[in-house]
């Protein structure tokens, strides 16, 4: 008995957080990707942000720790602060519930984590039938990851870091990017990049980037993030406060060009748009 209780109040080394919001259809893909890694030392700590409980992901692998759901909905940032303060693991990594990972993400991140405190991958985006879009950062990339790939990603650059309890996700636009871009800030401004360590980061056609929510107020978004790293009110100190704000500058300029490109065929759609664009300057 005491050695089965040792076993159970043992350390993870990673924490992996999913905020879950309709997430019924798909999440059990999300799981299923985390299940197969080659590194097994694990625990997956749902956030349902929604009253639905997730009940059912409790038969998938005893690992999975199920977080009490809400009433109604928070945002994905209070949803992963909830899973952080619950998180047991050395180490966390944030998988969306309708994302999926390669088999060897944490067995290639985790060991440059450890020496590091982050490490990076890349972020294959496609569409929902498995047709990659583009790549984050290029498939070609193999250097470490700094503010400047982060400033041309225009989406999601996810990674393995060392769980800092006292960290939250703030409750604002791309608080994902932020917090990632706090973690590389911590880790001095650069961060390992394992290549083959892939994120699928799968586009749904009612996601942000087909609304007019996405067009017409991200630039305010943009601004905001902007006017928060130079007050001194996130994770990044001074002295990676210009690179950290170009990073939202590029961004805004982005989708300046894209919103100009949606307005003439609103058919058009973002990933696409910005890999048609590789290679051309943005302009201030």
């Amino acid at each position: 008995m005491m050695r089965e209780a040792r076993r159970e109040q043992r350390q993870p080394d990673v924490s992996v957080i999913i905020a879950a919001y309709q997430a019924r259809e798909f999440i059990e893909t999300a799981i299923a990707s985390v299940v197969a890694q080659q590194h097994q030392d694990f625990e997956i700590v749902v956030a349902p942000d929604e009253p639905d409980d997730y009940a059912f992901l409790a038969q998938c692998d005893p690992r999975i720790r199920l977080i009490a759901p809400v009433a109604a909905p928070t945002g994905p940032a209070k949803a992963r602060n909830r899973a952080t303060a619950a998180a047991r693991g050395r180490f966390i990594a944030v998988l969306d519930a309708d994302d999926c990972w390669s088999p060897n993400y944490l067995s290639r991140l985790l060991p440059l984590a450890e020496r590091h405190g982050t490490a990076y991958g890349r972020t294959a985006i496609t569409d929902w039938q498995g047709v990659e879009l583009r790549s984050i950062p290029a498939r070609d990339h193999q250097a470490t990851i700094g503010f400047e790939e982060f400033a041309a990603a225009y989406g999601s650059l996810h990674g393995v870091t060392r769980l800092d309890p006292a960290r939250q996700w703030q409750d604002l636009l791309a608080e994902d990017v932020l917090y990632d871009l706090e973690s590389l800030a911590l880790a001095g401004g650069a961060a390992p990049y394992a290549a083959d360590a892939i994120y699928t980061l799968r586009i749904r056609q009612q996601s942000l980037s087909h609304s007019d929510h996405f067009i017409h107020r991200i630039d305010a978004g943009y601004e905001q993030l902007i006017a928060l790293i130079r007050a001194g009110a996130t994770a990044i100190a001074k002295p990676h406060f210009d690179a950290a704000a170009g990073v939202f500058h590029s961004w805004r300029r982005m989708n300046g060009r894209f919103a100009t490109a949606w307005q003439a065929d609103r058919s058009t759609e973002f990933h696409a748009f910005v890999a048609g664009l590789a290679g051309e300057p943005l302009g201030e």
